[in-house]
């Protein structure tokens, strides 16, 4: 055979591989990056999706919290007012007598004669101490209670 054939088929041969690959891997490229393209709008999408999703799980949260707590703060205001009028109410009983007064009791035991030991009895600033403890153990109660309530809501 030729040896001008042989070269010119090999040649062309070359030519053909060259060209194809060429070819394919252009096309190949091209394919990739439509893909990758692809994927990456999607992922974009579905991050923007769940962002909104957070952003509106947020806000309900935010909102639940908002609600708890303007609860929260109307019942401390009728304590305070409960309060108040009861303190106001404690205006009217007999103040504790001071040591200089000799108004301390000489009675050693549970008796008549001993003021200011019962409930109706309480010196003034004693039943507005009582008062303004039950006030402060009830707000926390309350924050208490508004905490838990909260965490409910977070957990659900």
């Amino acid at each position: 055979m030729n040896p001008w054939v042989i070269l010119g088929v090999v040649l062309a041969v070359g030519a053909a591989y060259g060209t194809g690959h060429y070819r394919g891997n252009k096309a190949g490229q091209e394919k990739i990056q439509v893909e990758w393209a692809k994927e990456k709008a999607e992922q974009f999408a579905d991050h923007a999706k769940r962002q909104d999703e957070a952003r509106q799980r947020e806000q309900d949260l935010q909102r639940t919290s908002d609600n708890l707590r303007q609860e929260k703060d109307r019942e401390i205001r009728n304590l305070n007012a409960r309060a108040t009028a009861l303190t106001n109410s404690m205006r009217d009983r007999p103040s504790r007598p001071t040591a200089e007064a000799g108004g301390l009791s000489t009675a050693a035991g549970p008796g008549s004669g001993a003021a200011g030991c019962s409930g109706k009895d309480l010196y003034r600033e004693t039943s507005e101490d009582l008062v303004q403890l039950a006030k402060d153990a009830d707000e926390l109660r309350l924050a208490l209670k508004q905490c838990y309530a909260q965490y409910q809501s977070l957990r659900n």
